[in-house]
């Protein structure tokens, strides 16, 4: 995408790079992420268990986990409430894994993300009674859920809260609540995505047990972590850097068949692989269909099971790519007349699963806040999608009184609205939206580490980026510029042509570049002409053989 600004790091003193031992490349990196001594140094790079913070700081962990224990002497049924994101699959295939292994008897409750939506459901408590469950455990989720676990109360089913949301001011009457988000909380890291907060459950209970972790607690953690976009840092880092390690060197059945279908190396997954191969396939079947074919697969032991699991979910990933570049189209001709500080979008045909992807999508190509909106009947559903100067849920707390269901954070929220009310919210939303952008910058500022030759980019320097992962906030993965590549050819590539690929020379070096949803700027260049470009260095796989690539961000022509 185009950048209003590209901001390049400065490079660091001599004394940081005497400090950490390493080049002046290397060490911007490290300093441009905090690092700034051997002792930081060594923990980023090789994150230790003994790092982690002891669940127990959590209020409850301890009537939790003696809990929890009870019901494994006793034999009582449990039910596992997650949400239908990776986050919540994840962090429900942590429980229910780690407390059948200990011979529980588990029955998992995922909700349609239509038909019954965020939070905990009146259906699940039904499902619950009637499978006999005594103790009730949610997972990213359960914070604001009191009507439903107040039933669960009437019922005789004890609930145990494990959420990382905000708590609003009255907290659910359940047995215990863990969440690092919690008013009051004197755990020490509040940035546990939803599956963090069960691995810390069950962390504690194996420790009360003073028993091992099974390695596929930290594999499914490790999508959890990646995919909520939690902060790359501490114990996050921790789980997202052993959780893949492991996944590289363990068998794990179900994983290992959607490694298989999505094309991918098993003993080389990256932060990229899981970010934009992996997730966007466990997310899709609770897009289109229903989340519990996902939870299926993570947990399966089966290959013959696991195989047509796979088949069915990467069928389902296909017609969500298809669906959404549909969607897409239709969003670009409505966007077309507009000229407001936020985009509206929406079809009454529009899955409600996708419309968080077509947000989000235009949200990062036009910097706008964005809403998609769908549904034919009385009630509409939204997706709502930010920019990171825009707090989005602040702004949405101000029109409260238009919805019917609202939730969400600064950078992505939902609700429903009744139809009667979309236009008069529209206008309100529009006026809100306008003073909080007023002093917004109109485009996006691209952060880059260093400006190098790519001459730098050889076998050792790879291996040091490679050793920065996992990436995510708080943790970027690295930006280049190099400034002054010859432009040797270039075409549009992909289906409608919506990427650019280049091949680029540097002092008689060739390289190949690809700009992903770039293809609309080949009008920009011509053969012959020199840009400046920002990019990402990538390994492709191709035919067994490996092949340097250039993950374009953006490029501009040589001043």
């Amino acid at each position: 995408m185009k950048y209003q600004k590209w901001n390049i790091a400065d490079r660091v003193s001599d004394s940081v790079e005497s400090a950490l031992s390493l080049p002046n490349i290397e060490s911007t990196i490290l300093y441009n992420r905090g690092i700034d001594s051997p002792e930081k140094l060594q923990e980023f790079l090789f994150p230790q268990d003994q790092s982690t913070n002891d669940p127990f700081l959590f209020e409850d962990m301890e009537k939790v986990v003696k809990r929890l224990s009870q019901a494994l002497d006793n034999r009582e049924i449990i039910g596992i409430f997650g949400d239908f994101d990776t986050d919540g699959l994840s962090g429900t295939a942590v429980l229910t894994f780690a407390l059948q292994s200990l011979g529980s008897i588990v029955f998992p409750y995922i909700p349609h993300r239509v038909d019954e939506g965020h939070g905990v459901s009146l259906n699940s408590i039904e499902f619950f009674k009637d499978r006999g469950v005594s103790l009730i455990i949610t997972v990213d989720c359960g914070i604001s859920s009191i009507e439903e676990i107040d039933l669960a109360n009437k019922l005789n089913m004890e609930t145990i809260i494990s959420d990382h949301h905000t708590s609003v001011d009255v907290v659910p009457d359940a047995f215990g609540v863990i969440n690092p988000s919690l008013l009051g909380s004197q755990y020490p890291f509040q940035h546990l995505t939803g599956v963090g907060t069960a691995f810390k459950i069950v962390e504690a209970l194996y420790s009360y047990l003073n028993m091992e972790l099974p390695p596929e607690i930290y594999v499914f953690s490790a999508f959890g972590t990646l995919s909520d976009v939690g902060l790359m840092l501490g114990e996050n880092r921790l789980l997202a850097h052993k959780g893949l390690q492991l996944l590289r060197s363990h068998e794990i059945i179900g994983i290992d068949e959607l490694i298989r279908v999505a094309g991918l190396q098993k003993r080389r997954i990256s932060t990229q692989d899981m970010s934009f191969g992996l997730i966007p396939r466990i997310n899709a079947p609770g897009r289109l269909s229903h989340a519990r074919l996902s939870l299926d697969l993570i947990l399966s032991k089966n290959s013959e099971e696991a195989k047509i699991f796979s088949n069915e979910i990467e069928e389902l990933n296909k017609q969500r790519q298809v669906v959404t570049e549909t969607a897409m189209n239709e969003a670009y001709a409505q966007i077309k007349s507009q000229d407001e500080s936020v985009i509206f979008v929406g079809k009454p045909h529009w899955n409600p699963g996708i419309l968080g992807l077509i947000a989000g999508r235009l949200a990062e190509e036009f910097y706008k806040p964005v809403i998609a909106v769908s549904g034919s009947g009385e009630i509409l559903r939204a997706s709502a999608r930010s920019i990171p100067d825009f707090n989005l849920i602040q702004v949405l707390d101000l029109c409260k009184p238009f919805f019917e269901k609202f939730g969400g954070h600064p950078m992505a929220a939902g609700f429903t609205i009744k139809r009667d009310l979309l236009k008069d919210f529209r206008e309100k939303f529009n006026d809100v939206s306008f003073e909080f952008l007023s002093n917004v910058s109109k485009g996006p500022t691209l952060i880059v580490d260093a400006e190098i030759s790519p001459l730098w980019l050889t076998s050792e320097t790879l291996g040091f980026l490679e050793s920065l992962e996992p990436y995510g906030k708080g943790n970027p993965e690295p930006t280049f510029i190099t400034k002054k590549f010859e432009i040797i050819d270039f075409r549009q590539v992909g289906n409608d042509k919506k990427h650019l690929k280049m091949t680029l020379m540097f002092e008689g070096r060739v390289f190949d570049a690809i700009a992903f949803r770039q293809g609309n700027r080949v009008l920009e260049i011509k053969n012959g002409e020199f840009v400046d470009v920002v990019f990402k260095p990538a390994i492709n796989f191709w035919n067994g053989k490996e092949n340097l690539e250039l993950i374009v961000d953006d490029f501009r022509l040589t001043s």
